[in-house]
């Protein structure tokens, strides 16, 4: 049996290479990334991404209060952030931060760099 089964029900082959994990909220969508370590030459993916929807829920209101419809963050990604949590020792050391900033603004510069080159050559198709 798995040490981090919710993790290896998401697909998660080899937990130990996770580095480092964040989770951002879009609309009614959390989207959690995981960033691997992963050895030089290799052909997996530095990083995954999952999404899960947020469920609904109407909260009753008291007194003058009406209910509200509430969004709540699913068991999964609950359960996912506390294997998770207890995976990744993370330093807060300033060098740290300050590398995994620097790695972050890296991603997104090749991100940004591909979606120029997609949209340059749909404006070349005209």
């Amino acid at each position: 049996m798995s040490d981090y089964p919710t993790l290896t029900r998401m697909g998660i082959r080899n937990p130990h290479d996770i580095v480092r994990y964040s989770v951002q909220a879009v609309n009614n969508l959390d989207i959690l990334r995981i960033i691997y370590q992963r050895k030089k030459g290799s052909v997996l993916p530095d990083s995954k991404r999952f999404r899960f929807t947020r469920s609904e829920k109407l909260t009753p209101g008291g007194g003058i209060q009406t209910s509200q419809m509430v969004s709540e963050v699913s068991p999964i990604l609950n359960d996912a952030l506390m294997e998770l949590s207890q995976l990744v020792k993370e330093e807060r050391s300033r060098e740290k931060r300050l590398e995994i900033i620097k790695d972050e603004l890296k991603r997104l510069e090749e991100d940004h760099r591909g979606r120029i080159a997609v949209i340059k050559s749909l404006v070349d198709t005209l």
